[in-house]
């Protein structure tokens, strides 16, 4: 009998995660289980839980209805996994990281040998991490703003459920704040766009210091759930990179009058996001192109993590 493995990540053995709201995602050559974070316990569960990610692995046969995954995807998606879990950068390296190595797989051959060299990039990438030449590079990255004020300014137009905010003082006042995104001149949008980011230099290391493994896990659960990327790889990157870009802004828009953000409050700004992801309105609300990247996905990335 042919056997499979089964993945089984802690965070589908929490208490909060009832046995029928996991989702089983087949394929020919393994299984994996896991949740989706537009509930908020399971949430939680992924994003607060520094275990949440050991893995409970068990074999099982294979499904009938799996999904056909080369061997080469299956390398890009270990290789991810690699990429956004390198050791001692923080998550805006991690995805430069991501991106770098998804650019120089593209340009390899689709012969016997590419696996293997695929599963060595994040290793080469760790190597230039330790010797400074990964963060030389981000930081040559040129600063262009005009995709980061875009999707700032379409956050004021998504369809968000409010009802989702947690019961505090300042969820009062947030969507009104959100919503008057969208009402912004050129230069109002410049100066939010560096508003924002100063809010989130000053506020992250208080708002991680309780889970500073919050961005990573919802970057490892992307890739770990999404099985990225397929084979439109520098669209998906582009998505990934525009999803934590307005998710930082939202943690900023929650701190920028004072509140503090806690673990709670993300897991709950989260949650909020990702029911809007999940759902249709994505497709009908955000446009991360633009017309001054010409179809350029991994340059319209790299501007929305650079500076």
């Amino acid at each position: 009998m042919n056997v499979i493995t089964c993945y089984q990540p802690q965070f589908t053995l929490h208490p909060a995660v009832a046995s029928d709201r996991i989702v089983d995602f087949h394929y020919q050559h393994e299984t994996r289980r896991s949740v989706l974070l537009n509930e908020l316990a399971h949430c939680q569960a992924v994003l607060l839980d520094p275990e949440a990610f050991t893995l409970h692995i068990a074999g099982r046969e294979p499904s009938e209805t799996a999904i056909a995954v080369n061997t080469r995807l299956q390398k890009l998606n270990q290789a991810s996994i690699d990429c956004v879990t390198l050791p001692g950068l923080s998550e805006e390296l991690r995805l430069y990281a991501l991106g770098v190595m998804l650019s120089t797989a593209s340009n390899l051959s689709d012969d016997a040998g590419a696996c293997e060299r695929i599963a060595s990039l994040p290793g080469s990438l760790a190597r230039h991490a330790e010797q400074g030449a990964l963060e030389k590079m981000f930081n040559d990255l040129p600063a262009i703003d005009a995709l980061k004020q875009k999707l700032i300014r379409e956050l004021g137009a998504m369809s968000f459920d409010w009802n989702r905010l947690p019961e505090h003082p300042r969820s009062a006042t947030f969507s009104m704040q959100v919503s008057l995104l969208m009402l912004q001149d050129a230069n109002s949008e410049a100066q939010m766009q560096q508003q924002l980011a100063q809010v989130w230099q000053a506020g992250r290391a208080e708002s991680l210091a309780q889970a500073p493994w919050i961005l990573t896990h919802y970057l490892v659960y992307r890739v770990y759930h999404d099985f990225f990327p397929t084979e439109n790889a520098s669209y998906q990157y582009l998505q990934l990179v525009s999803d934590y870009f307005q998710l930082k802004t939202l943690f900023s828009l929650w701190m920028m009058d004072g509140t503090p953000l806690t673990a709670q409050d993300m897991t709950a700004l989260v949650s909020l996001f990702e029911q809007w992801r999940i759902s249709d309105a994505q497709n009908q609300e955000r446009d991360c192109q633009h017309e001054l990247f010409a179809g350029n996905e991994l340059l319209a990335a790299f501007s929305l993590i650079a500076g």
